[in-house]
C-alpha cells in the first residue's frame, strides 16, 4: 500500500480524538449565575434601601424586626415587583455575543399582616406578624457564539472549534416568616423574624436551568503512516439542572434605639443558614458522541449570614427624614457542598459531573471552593423622606410624600482579572454596582397607603465568572443595567 493511501488510514488514537474533540467543544463550557438578592417594600426601597434605622411599616420584619413596636394598628400589606434587568459584553478574542440580553420579572414582593397585641406587656408594646418575602432571584438569560483555533493534540495537529451556546435560568427563593417585637424601654425595641425555607410551604420555592450547546470541529488528523486527513464532525450537548424540594431555617434579630426624638440608631442580624436540596442534572449528547447521563443527589448550600447598621435623623417639623445604612454579606461561606460517597450516574453518555463525592464547590464558579474564594460585600446606601404635612391640619384627608436614595451595592465573585500573560487567579473581589431610587406615596383617609418605587442599579465590568469553569476567558466581562418598580398597598384596621 503507498504512503499516500495508508494516509487515508485512521490511528485508533485519532479517531478517538474526533470524538473528544467534539464532546468537549459541545460540552466543557458550564455558564454560572450567581443569585439576586432582593429587598422588600416600595417605601423602603425608594429611600435607597436605607432602612434599617427607620423600619416603621410591616416590612420591619425583613429589614429590622425591632421597628414592628412602632405599627399601633392592624394592618395588611402587599407588594408587587416589576424587574427589567439588561446584560451586554462585548466581542473578545473567542465569544461573540448574540445581541442584548434582557429578563423580564414580575412577581409578589412581599405579603403580610401585622397584629399589634391590644394589651401591653408591663406597659410594653408587644408586636406579631407574619411575612411572605421574597429573598433571591435566579432569573437570567444568555447566548453566544464561541470559537477557537490550534487546539493542542498530537493526534490532530490543527483544529477548528466554533459552537453556540444558550443559557436560560428561572426560579426564585421565598420565606414564610412569623416575626415579633417587644419595647424594653421607652427608647429600645427588639424583635425577632424565623425564616422558614420550605418548598412543601411555598409553591415554586426552586430554580432550574438549560444550557443548549451546538459544536463544529473542523481541521486535520493524522492517519496511519502520518499523514494529514482533513475532517469535519458535529454534535450537540444539553445540560438540564435543577433545584427542588428546599428545606432550611434561619432567624432574623433587630434592634432599634431611639437617643432623642429625633435621632434613632438600628441594627439587624440575618443569622447563616444551610438548605438541604434535591439536585438533578441531565446530560444529552447527539452527533459524533452520543448518549444521556443523569445524576441525582441530595446537597446541601451553605448561606452567607449578614449584619447591618443604620442611623436615622427626623428634622424639625416632622416633614424630612434623612437615614444611612451599612451591611456587610458573608459571602466567603457560600459554598455548595456534595454528599460523601460514590458518585452514581445513570445513562451512556460520556463523562460524570465536574463535582466529586464530598465536594465544596463555590456557587459562583462551579470550581473547587479553595481556588474560588468571594470576599464578604459592604454594601452603603443614603437615602431620605419628605412628607407634606400641614400643621395646621392635623388630620389630612391625603398625605402625600417624595422619596429618593443612592446605593453602593457590590455583589459576590471570584475577582479573577485580565493580565498580560492570561487570566490570573482569584483574590475573592467583588463586583461594583451603584445605583439610585426614587419614591413616592399618598396615604388616603388615613386608611389606605400607596407607594410606588423606582430603582436603577448598574454595574459595568461585571460577572466575569459567567464562562470560569473547564474553559477561562480572558478579556470576558459584562455591563448590566438593572430596573426595578415596585408597587405597594396598605391597608390599616
Amino acid at each position: 500500500m503507498s504512503s499516500s493511501k495508508r494516509g487515508w488510514r485512521l490511528l485508533p488514537c485519532s479517531v478517538l480524538a474526533i470524538g473528544l474533540l467534539v464532546s468537549a467543544g459541545a460540552g466543557a463550557q458550564k455558564v454560572n449565575s450567581s443569585p439576586n438578592f432582593v429587598g422588600s417594600g416600595a417605601r423602603a426601597l425608594g429611600m435607597g434601601g436605607a432602612f434599617i434605622a427607620v423600619a416603621d411599616d410591616a416590612t420591619a420584619a425583613s429589614w429590622n424586626p425591632g421597628g414592628l413596636t412602632q405599627l399601633e394598628r392592624p394592618e395588611l400589606s402587599i407588594v408587587y415587583s416589576w424587574k427589567w434587568f439588561n446584560e451586554k459584553f462585548a466581542d473578545t478574542r473567542f465569544v461573540t455575543p448574540n445581541g442584548t440580553y434582557d429578563v423580564n420579572l414580575d412577581d409578589l414582593n412581599y405579603l403580610s399582616f401585622v397584629y399589634p397585641i391590644p394589651w401591653t406587656l408591663s406597659g410594653r408594646n408587644f408586636v406579631l406578624s407574619l411575612n411572605f418575602q421574597r429573598k433571591y432571584d435566579f432569573d437570567r438569560s444568555l447566548a453566544f457564539r464561541g470559537q477557537t483555533s490550534n487546539v493542542r493534540n498530537p493526534a490532530a495537529p490543527w483544529t477548528h472549534w466554533s459552537g453556540y451556546i444558550d443559557f436560560q435560568q428561572k426560579g426564585s427563593l421565598a420565606t414564610l416568616s412569623p416575626a415579633a417585637g417587644i419595647e424594653l424601654t421607652d427608647r429600645l425595641s427588639i424583635g425577632m423574624a424565623v425564616n422558614i425555607w420550605d418548598s412543601s410551604l411555598i409553591g415554586d420555592n426552586e430554580w432550574e436551568s438549560v444550557t443548549q450547546r451546538r459544536t463544529i470541529v473542523s481541521g486535520v488528523i493524522r492517519g496511519v503512516g502520518g499523514g494529514l486527513i482533513p475532517f469535519t464532525g458535529a454534535g450537540t450537548h444539553n445540560t438540564y439542572e435543577k433545584y427542588e424540594n428546599i428545606e432550611g431555617i434561619n432567624y432574623t434579630f433587630g434592634a432599634l434605639y431611639k437617643a432623642t426624638d429625633r435621632l434613632s440608631f438600628g441594627a439587624v442580624y440575618h443569622t447563616a443558614y444551610s438548605t438541604d436540596v434535591d439536585y438533578t442534572q441531565v446530560d444529552e449528547f447527539r452527533g459524533t458522541v452520543f448518549g444521556r447521563n443523569e445524576f441525582r443527589t441530595k446537597l446541601r448550600i451553605d448561606w452567607p449570614a449578614s449584619m447591618g447598621f443604620g442611623v436615622a435623623y427626623r428634622f424639625p417639623k416632622d416633614k424630612l427624614t434623612m437615614t444611612f445604612d451599612i451591611t456587610r454579606r458573608n459571602w466567603n461561606s457560600f459554598v455548595q457542598i456534595y454528599p460523601d460517597g460514590p458518585i452514581q450516574v445513570r445513562g451512556t453518555g460520556p463523562g460524570i459531573p465536574a463535582a466529586l463525592a464530598g465536594a465544596r464547590v463555590s456557587p459562583l464558579t462551579n470550581l473547587d471552593k479553595r481556588i474560588s474564594p468571594a470576599d464578604p460585600t459592604y454594601t452603603l446606601r443614603l437615602g431620605g423622606e419628605y412628607v407634606f404635612f400641614n400643621p395646621d391640619k392635623p388630620r389630612q384627608k391625603f398625605l402625600p410624600s417624595v422619596r429618593a436614595g443612592i446605593f453602593w451595592d457590590p455583589e459576590p465573585a471570584s475577582g479573577r482579572h485580565d493580565t498580560p500573560n492570561g487570566v490570573a487567579a482569584a483574590n475573592g473581589e467583588s463586583d461594583n454596582y451603584y445605583g439610585f431610587a426614587l419614591g413616592l406615596g399618598v396615604l388616603m383617609y388615613n386608611r389606605v397607603n400607596i407607594d410606588l418605587a423606582y430603582e436603577y442599579r448598574r454595574g459595568d465590568n461585571v460577572r466575569r465568572d459567567t464562562l470560569v469553569g473547564t474553559a477561562l476567558e480572558p478579556g470576558f466581562h459584562e455591563d448590566v443595567n438593572q430596573h426595578l418598580l415596585y408597587l405597594s398597598t396598605v391597608i390599616y384596621f
